[in-house]
């Protein structure tokens, strides 16, 4: 889609900000990771938290009139049980956050709609259910995803570990969104050990995190891990375009040894995901993005959108050239066609920087999409006195840097 210029008719709905924030290091600051919150290693400093998270509350609330104006997605790598088990310790400690409005889940996985507002105050166990899939978004999604079905992939995975070499035992859980549903919803481990020894190092696991990533799991050192690798190529000669990876030393996975049933190791899994047209090739939260970004100016609404990340796997829903269909390559970046359509964009993005990892391509980012003086493409970095301190202040200075140039925006801000 070639991007429009901002046109300056009132619209309705003009004024709306849309959030899209990575979790772990982005919406949840480092200092209060997995370890914190859950294992109390090193205790929560709870008045930081609370403080940290009231000026999240205030943005997210709705105005004098009632209307809410900002709306959160947190996009994570981490499925439903995953993040439901990290809301669940945040609420045993007497503590809470702003309920997202939309969760996404496995970088760029299914989204699910919040069914419960006040969770931190209800008898609600989770935050998010299965039963609040939005299968709006699953169609909408359809148009960038090619030749993906993942009933029928799935068969096709089960029948290729039917012919093994060593007949390995198949396991597959009864739900399909998280670690702990295999039988009685106990995890991959648990059910292992309830099994003959014979069975426990000659296994393949096979699961669904939500509609569009497949995961196999298999012993460490076991010699299945070679063989699933060529089903790899058995799919593409069938006509599927699939992306597979090879995750090692994943946490989901925590497995025994191909030799020792009793070695319990962090495991390593292929996880198989749909490939996509378009710029990013591979079904990300990126995708997310780019379907809000296109609703906005096909509907002329005015609205902004942010999106925000901390790490590697948010540089492609970060960059800005990724949502102009006819930018082909860097070269294209000073021309006066490629800025001018970067103007017209709706979205602003965030990078937290929590590490050097990224520094050479947050810089380019800063460099080639701030041309005008216009902070589009902002770095938080609590070490610069330059540069916001804090994902809310960077949010804050994304509207009113779009303020701006949208004149609607502002004066319904």
């Amino acid at each position: 889609m070639e991007v429009k210029l901002l046109n300056s008719q009132l619209s309705f709905n003009a004024g709306y900000t849309k959030i899209f924030s990575d979790f772990d290091g982005t919406f949840m600051p480092v200092e209060f990771n997995h370890d914190v919150i859950c294992n109390d290693n090193p205790p929560v400093d709870k008045d930081a938290f609370s403080a940290y998270f009231s000026d999240f509350k205030n943005i997210l609330s709705p105005d004098t009139n009632g209307k809410k104006k900002t709306e959160l997605t947190v996009s994570t790598g981490r499925n439903l049980p995953e993040f439901n088990y990290y809301m669940k310790k945040i609420k045993d400690k007497g503590l809470n956050i702003p309920v997202p409005d939309k969760l996404i889940v496995t970088n760029g996985g299914d989204e699910f709609l919040c069914h419960t507002k006040n969770y931190f105050e209800a008898d609600s166990s989770n935050m998010f259910s299965e039963q609040d899939i939005n299968t709006k978004k699953r169609k909408q999604l359809q148009k960038y995803i090619i030749s993906w079905d993942g009933h029928k992939i799935k068969n096709k995975v089960k029948n290729f570990i039917s012919r093994l070499s060593g007949c390995p035992l198949l396991i597959e859980p009864s739900t399909h969104q998280g670690m702990y549903g295999y039988k009685d919803n106990m995890t991959l481990q648990e059910e292992l050990e309830t099994l003959p020894e014979e069975f426990r190092t000659n296994y393949v696991s096979i699961r669904n995190d939500g509609s569009s990533l497949i995961r196999l799991t298999v012993p460490n050192g076991s010699k299945y891990l070679e063989e699933l690798k060529c089903l790899s190529d058995e799919m593409q000669n069938e006509g599927y375009q699939i992306d597979f990876q090879v995750r090692e030393n994943n946490g989901e996975t925590f497995v025994n040894s191909a030799n020792n049933s009793k070695d319990w190791q962090l495991g390593t899994s292929i996880e198989m995901k749909p490939k996509t047209r378009g710029k990013v090739p591979t079904l990300d939260k990126y995708h997310h993005v780019k379907v809000m970004v296109d609703h906005i100016i096909q509907n002329n609404s005015n609205d902004l959108v942010i999106a925000a990340g901390d790490g590697k796997n948010d540089l492609d829903m970060l960059d800005l050239s990724n949502y102009i269909d006819d930018m082909n390559s860097s070269a294209d970046f000073s021309s006066q066609k490629f800025r001018e359509q970067v103007s017209a964009l709706p979205l602003f993005t965030i990078f937290v920087r929590n590490s050097s990892s990224c520094d050479e391509q947050i810089e380019r980012f800063e460099r080639d999409f701030n041309f005008d003086g216009i902070k589009r493409f902002i770095i938080v970095d609590k070490n610069d006195e330059t540069k916001p301190k804090s994902l809310i202040e960077a949010i804050k200075l994304a509207q009113q840097e779009y303020a701006k140039i949208n004149n609607e925006y502002r004066k319904n801000l």
